[in-house]
């Protein structure tokens, strides 16, 4: 497999235009012989055409910066004979700025555009973004946090949905931004729904503020079906959230990723914690995320906070936020430390588990770390987990 890789390499590099890619991009194509065997031996497919694949594998760790690993799996969905359409197209994308791991996260997600027509297909929508504000250091951010921007059509896509957006944020920057943070699902909705659904927003008093952030957030959301867009802000209205509040939007994005089903099953599994229905939505209200969380994520942190913290269940639905820390790097490390200086007596029996938890980490290692160090040289490491508990000092 190494010798017929080497062969064919070096093979496809006696033409002029391979040669004039070994020229621009010779630190790429370099590659050890522990790195093809590497290749070989990954779990690529074992087929006729395993040369093909292989060969499609050994270019992608070289010319786009990609794992062996990675490299083996999206081989088996793309297949490289020609590096002329490839290479044509990491030129234009590193002349544009784009970095190797930019230009791997692209190509992970979309491997055909390897073979897209870089002139015709691709630098069009460079220009295009170039030309409504962004600069040369947010172009190669905003495609590689969305690839399908370099795939979607310019005319009947992309450019439509931005004119839309224009319209209804009347702010280029406010229109940029939504572009780099929302994810651009938004182009299978109809941008004629656009317009209605943000007026069915600001009739129930969501102010501006918060449909800007819904729209960068979520903007596939006010592209949906109208209909189907009206039910969900009448839901969360029935949910008792006030529209001026920033959890409206919150509460928005949050129902509309699941189904009835799934909604009323989140409500059960609260009522068999002991939350009834009321108390559930009143943490819903407090804290909308609350219903996206893990059920089994849920119930383990519940019985951590009752069981271990002497939380009660009141406590915790009037905090909701608490549940979506997790336990394992966050809230266990934490009260293993306030643990040891409750029982050395360095702080206080009350003080208040849900503030440890909700602490910004560098306000709770200055105030339960730092601080007792002298005191307690381990602490440090018993909160980085890199010795066992240490045994409790009871008074």
């Amino acid at each position: 497999m190494v010798i017929f890789l080497i062969a064919r390499l070096s093979s496809s590099l006696r033409t002029g235009s391979q040669l004039g890619f070994l020229r621009h991009h010779g630190s790429h194509i370099s590659c050890s012989f522990s790195s093809v065997a590497q290749l070989s031996q990954s779990n690529g497919p074992k087929q006729d055409r395993d040369g093909d694949h292989s060969f499609t594998a050994f270019y992608l760790v070289n010319s786009c910066g990609m794992s062996a690993k990675v490299a083996g799996k999206v081989s088996k969905r793309i297949e490289l004979k020609d590096l002329d359409q490839p290479n044509s197209v990491l030129n234009l994308l590193r002349s544009y700025g784009f970095s190797d791991p930019q230009i791997s996260k692209i190509v992970v997600c979309c491997p055909r555009l390897l073979m897209a027509n870089p002139e015709h297909n691709l630098l069009p929508r460079l220009r295009f973004m170039q030309s409504i504000g962004f600069s040369a250091d947010e172009i190669p951010e905003l495609f590689s946090y969305n690839p399908s921007l370099l795939l979607y059509s310019l005319e009947k896509r992309i450019i439509p949905h931005y004119e839309a957006l224009r319209s209804v944020l009347d702010d280029d920057w406010k229109v940029r931004k939504c572009l780099r943070c929302s994810t651009w699902s938004i182009c299978s909705y109809d941008v004629k729904n656009i317009v209605p659904n943000i007026k069915v927003l600001r009739d129930v008093g969501v102010p501006q503020s918060s449909v800007f952030s819904l729209i960068c957030r979520r903007a596939n959301l006010v592209f949906m079906n109208q209909s189907m867009f009206g039910e969900y802000v009448k839901f969360v209205k029935e949910t008792g959230i006030e529209p001026f509040k920033f959890a409206f939007g919150e509460a928005l994005i949050i129902v509309t990723q699941m189904n009835k089903s799934t909604w009323e099953s989140k409500l059960d599994m609260f009522e068999k914690l002991g939350w009834s229905r009321d108390v559930t939505l009143s943490a819903f209200r407090r804290f909308p995320r609350v219903m996206a969380l893990s059920e089994k994520n849920i119930a383990n942190t519940i019985k951590f906070f009752v069981d271990e913290m002497g939380l009660q269940l009141e406590d915790i639905a009037r905090s909701p936020s608490i549940l979506s820390f997790s336990l394992k790097l966050r809230i266990i490390p934490r009260w293993s430390v306030v643990k040891i200086l409750k029982s050395m007596g360095l702080v206080k029996d009350n003080t208040s588990p849900i503030s440890i938890i909700i602490a910004n980490e560098q306000k709770f290692l200055e105030s339960f770390v730092i601080k007792f160090q002298e005191s307690v040289p381990q602490l440090l490491k018993l909160y980085r987990g890199e010795l066992g508990p240490l045994p409790e000092v009871h008074a």
